[in-house]
């Protein structure tokens, strides 16, 4: 098959949507099949310094990176609408994330050439997510995101509970739970951390709690430092090291910590990735994600894979599979609730390192490549076939 993306951004400040598409597209070419992925420059106010209509290579897989125009929150792209007319040299367009252009265009072209789609929603429509802009997204769905969504062969969910928030919608399309994957067997091989401490010398012999993804009120920093100033007396060998970048919420997260007099134990990392990313995941004691919605939660993943035991809240869509896994604790989304999970790992290391290996066996099982490259396989043939269907019954 010849399969392309469409997503509107892919630039790191975006976090796991963006950042875990390659791994996405390498799970089904691993399968023997083609992939391209179109995507704009967009990088918050900015532009991403890469070459722009024409093919490159992002992270092994081929790339066009159109630019970006006004209005910049709606992500348009002309250039990209045009370029969607290629759609017909492909036998299924995978579309990622609503209200934005690239949905528009990509589903205007799929329905002019006959093409089926399926549509990644990216946890856009969780009542979280949903309540932000609540105007303006009402106006979309009704001409745009209802038609689109509808109208695709299939919408592609990553948990159980965003799938529920799709059905939730009324869409009529079919509703498929994939998971993202997640490169195992990278996460579980020993780590280089000499660039990782030289960054940050204190890391070293340190135990940590750490925190990974966009420092943003959703995700629940605040609760984790409220948490941490709780145990940090009992724990003097514990730091809390708070990783990824500011999505306008660092300000009040580092006087925070100020103000629990904690600067010298929560050391704020700014976005860290590649080897420095794993280890620091293999270095920490315990994950913590207190979010308030979160449709799949990469960083939990990740932490998973590389044997590290997570702390994580009702919000966060896997944590029924994380408590039926015994592969970290879930927590009431408040700072005595999460501080007591914290303490009861970094009181009992046996325990923490048996939720550990637990964990890492629950990423092998749902999250490695190899699986869910057969399933997105399989999602991609169920398409193409109703599509043969229809055209045999018109």
């Amino acid at each position: 098959m010849r399969i392309l993306h469409v997503i509107g951004g892919v630039a790191p400040r975006y976090g796991g949507p963006s950042a875990v598409l390659p791994a996405l597209c390498r799970a089904v070419m691993d399968r023997g099949h083609s992939v391209e992925v179109f995507t704009t420059d967009i990088n918050g106010p900015g532009r991403l310094p890469v070459p722009i209509g024409r093919p490159i290579s992002w992270q092994g897989v081929t790339t066009t990176v159109y630019r970006v125009r006004r209005p910049r929150a709606y992500a348009l792209a002309p250039a990209l609408g045009l370029a969607l007319r290629r759609v017909r040299e492909f036998d299924i367009v995978h579309v990622h994330s609503l209200y934005r252009f690239h949905l528009l265009a990509a589903a205007l072209w799929c329905a002019r050439w006959g093409v089926p789609y399926v549509v990644r929603p990216h946890g856009s429509l969780n009542p979280y997510h949903r309540a932000v802009h609540r105007a303006r997204k009402a106006v979309s769905e009704l001409f745009v995101e209802r038609r689109a969504l509808n109208r695709a062969a299939a919408v592609h969910c990553t948990s159980q509970a965003e799938a529920e928030a799709v059905s939730a919608f009324g869409v009529r399309a079919p509703v498929v739970v994939v998971p993202l994957p997640v490169d195992v067997a990278a996460y579980a091989r020993p780590a280089d951390s000499t660039n990782l401490l030289r960054r940050c010398p204190p890391l070293r012999g340190r135990r940590l709690v750490t925190f990974l993804g966009r420092v943003t009120p959703k995700k629940g920093v605040d609760v984790l430092v409220d948490a941490f100033a709780r145990i940090a007396p009992r724990f003097p060998d514990v730091m809390l090291a708070i990783a990824g970048p500011d999505d306008g919420h660092l300000a009040a997260v580092r006087a925070r910590v100020r103000a629990h007099g904690l600067g010298d134990r929560v050391p704020l990392l700014g976005l860290v990735t590649g080897e420095d990313k794993v280890a620091l995941l293999q270095a920490a004691t315990v994950l913590a994600l207190p979010s308030l919605d979160e449709n799949f939660a990469l960083s939990v993943v990740e932490a998973l894979a590389a044997g590290t035991p997570v702390v994580v809240s009702p919000g966060v869509a896997l944590h029924q599979e994380i408590a039926a896994a015994e592969a970290g604790l879930v927590a009431p989304r408040s700072p005595e609730g999460v501080a007591r999970a914290l303490e009861t790992l970094l009181a009992e290391p046996h325990l923490a390192a048996r939720r550990g290996a637990n964990g890492q066996a629950l990423a092998v099982r749902r999250f490695a490549p190899e699986r869910v490259g057969e399933r997105l396989e399989a999602l991609y043939r169920a398409a193409q076939a109703a599509r043969a269907k229809r055209q045999a019954e018109a």
